[in-house]
Formats: C-alpha cells, sequence, structure tokens
C-alpha cells in the first residue's frame, strides 16, 4: 500500500529523523501485513496495539512505569524501593506489595502533549488503515472466546480513540459524556463505548435488571448481532475507560482469554485491595459496583477476594474479617472513592507490525 507524501511543514522540529527513517521501513509493509491476517482477532489486536503505542509516543514522561507518589525513598529501606502506588493508597493505608502492576507504563493528563503527534505519524497512518478493516470487518461464525477477546479490544480502542480525537476531560461529567461520543465502526454498525459495554459484553444481566427499560433500538439491535451468548463477570477486570480507577489494559487473544481475564483479575485485586491503618478491608468502587455480578451479598464477595490475594495480604485480611463475630461487616469495609481523573496502566504493547 503506497504511503501518502508528508509535507516537510507538518513534521515537528524535534522529530528523530532516524525514527522517521525506521517507521517508513515498517510502514511500507502495512499493506503487506494488513493483507496477511484479516481476521477480527487480529484486526482488534493490532487496533489496540497501535493506539497503546500512540499514547506511549504522546508521553513525555521517561519513566513510565508505575512509581510510588506519597514515600520518599530515603524513607524506605532497600526492599521497600520497590513499592508502587498505582491506586494512591499509600497516603493513607499500610505498604504493601501490588505485583504485576509496579511494572506497568503509566499514562497520565499531565504527561499527554498532543502536539506531539508528529512522533507518531506512521502510527496515526496505520490505526486509519486499521480502523477502516474494522469498519468492514465480518464477524458470523466467532466462537464465544473469539468474541470476548474481540469486544475487550474494541471496548478500550474506542474509549482510547476518544481520548485522542477528543482530548482529556476535566470533570466526572465530561468523562461520562465522553463516553457517549467515544464511537467506533464495526462491521458497517457504529457503536459507542457505553454501548459496547452494556449491550455486548455485559449480557445477560445487565440487559435484564438495568438497561431494559432505558434502551433503544440501536442498543438492542447492537445486542441482538453482537451479544455474548452468556455473561462474562471478568471484564470487569479487563475494561477501562481511561480513568484513575480503571484496571490496566492489555492485549486479549482469543486463544487465552480466559486465562488472560483471570491474571487481570488477580493483579487487579493485588494492586487495589488494601487493609488500613484503622485495619478496614478497602474494597474498590468498581467491586462495590459490580458486586451481583460476583456473589450474592457483600460477605460472599469478600471471602472470594480473599482466595484471590497473596498469601501475606490475605492472611491480614483474614483477620480484619475475623472481627465480623463482634462487629458489623459494614464497620470492617471502606469503599474506596472513584477516581474519574485521566490515567491508563498499560502492559508494554508489543510491535503492531
Amino acid at each position: 500500500m503506497k504511503k501518502p507524501p508528508i509535507k516537510p511543514e507538518s513534521i515537528g522540529k524535534n522529530v528523530d529523523p532516524l525514527r522517521l527513517q525506521q517507521e517508513s521501513s515498517s510502514d511500507s509493509s502495512d499493506g503487506g501485513a494488513l493483507e496477511a491476517d484479516s481476521s477480527p482477532n487480529k484486526i482488534s489486536e493490532d487496533v489496540f496495539k497501535c493506539l497503546s503505542n500512540i499514547f506511549l509516543r504522546l508521553s513525555t514522561t521517561k519513566n513510565r512505569t508505575v512509581e510510588s507518589k506519597a514515600i520518599p525513598s530515603l524513607m524506605l529501606s532497600n526492599q521497600e524501593t520497590e513499592i508502587r502506588d498505582p491506586y494512591s493508597m499509600f497516603s493513607e493505608f499500610r505498604k504493601r506489595e501490588i505485583g504485576p502492576y509496579k511494572h506497568l507504563c503509566s499514562i497520565e493528563a499531565g504527561s499527554i502533549d498532543f502536539n506531539r503527534k508528529t512522533n507518531a505519524l506512521f502510527l496515526v497512518h496505520r490505526l486509519e488503515l486499521l480502523l477502516s478493516k474494522l469498519a468492514s470487518v465480518h464477524l458470523e461464525g466467532l466462537t464465544h472466546q473469539q468474541k470476548l477477546a474481540f469486544w475487550i479490544n474494541i471496548y478500550n480502542s474506542c474509549t482510547m480513540n476518544a481520548f485522542l480525537e477528543q482530548g482529556i476531560p476535566e470533570t466526572p461529567e465530561m468523562v461520562v459524556a465522553l463516553m457517549q461520543n467515544a464511537t467506533i465502526t464495526v462491521g458497517g454498525h457504529l457503536l459507542n463505548a457505553i454501548m459496547t459495554e452494556h449491550f455486548v459484553l455485559r449480557l445477560p444481566y445487565h440487559l435484564k435488571y438495568t438497561c431494559l427499560k432505558v434502551s433503544r433500538n440501536e442498543e438492542m439491535k447492537a445486542c441482538s448481532i453482537f451479544g455474548l451468548e452468556w455473561s462474562e463477570p471478568l471484564i470487569t477486570f479487563a475494561l477501562s475507560c481511561g480513568s484513575s480507577s480503571s484496571p490496566a489494559v492489555r492485549v486479549y487473544t482469543a486463544s487465552q482469554v480466559e486465562n488472560e481475564m483471570e491474571g487481570a483479575k488477580r493483579d487487579y485485586l493485588q494492586a487495589a485491595i488494601g487493609i488500613s491503618k484503622e485495619n478496614k478491608f478497602i474494597v474498590s468502587k468498581l467491586l462495590d459496583w459490580y458486586l451481583p455480578d460476583f456473589a450474592k451479598d457483600l460477605e460472599a464477595l469478600l471471602d472470594q477476594v480473599c482466595l484471590q490475594l497473596p498469601d501475606e495480604l490475605r492472611n491480614q485480611t483474614v483477620r480484619c474479617l475475623e472481627r465480623k463475630e463482634t462487629k458489623p461487616l459494614s464497620q470492617l469495609v471502606q469503599v474506596m472513592p472513584y477516581n474519574f481523573s485521566f490515567r491508563y496502566l498499560i502492559h508494554s504493547p508489543p510491535r503492531v507490525w
């Protein structure tokens, strides 16, 4: 596929000529790569990889891994210097090891410079090609696992692309509006992020109990054409709306999607669960919102969460919850407020070609 010429004046002065030469060489083979594998899942994976790499190029932060912000390094022992704080818990809660989340790339509002798009011109060009293929993709005959991986990648790509096109919202109300305006065309159908989440991915539970009264024709059509055969509660740990309280994002593959979601759940719980100085069990707002997806009540949910935690944190939570014999459970649990400010935690994405 022939690459259109780039006007010299459109390239910023700070663009590395060697990088442009390397990207141009890679980009010249885009057409062959796109034709080599046009399966829906491969396209969805490449769209997400491309967007992730664009955001990494737009970031002005040199060290993009998640770092502790609340504990000065001089106050930490050698062992403690590895502690990270993705959900801002150190200022209020006990320190603890957060596992794989400390190795993620953190993209925040203060580190994004949209004027740096000249650093990703060829990625933006490739994204346009991939989105055009996605618009005409055929989804007939996909298995449940293929659908699941495909739509997780599509949702996360849809929200990422919305930030890229519309900028970063400054208030929770603007975040909600952006989710409604975040659209992507799949197989000739225009879908927004909210429709994709609730009418394609979170069926059948949320359609039956929360969406039926407000559903419209286009939403029901999306449900009938694309919706999963049964609900998958673990998608809660795979979807990100680009907020600071969202789980990390990564590529999901049809062959490993169930293992990948299990890993996403385990990693998120280790990073987002803690015990406060007042000896309360800290639960993320996501778990509070989607509690009916996981358990019949709060006590059953906490029992399940404890089983997913690493040994040290699990022992702490068990000791904390043992006091429910003398105190109401509501006094032992604290729900972490949801933080709508912009941030993506990204597993280092592989190259998109």
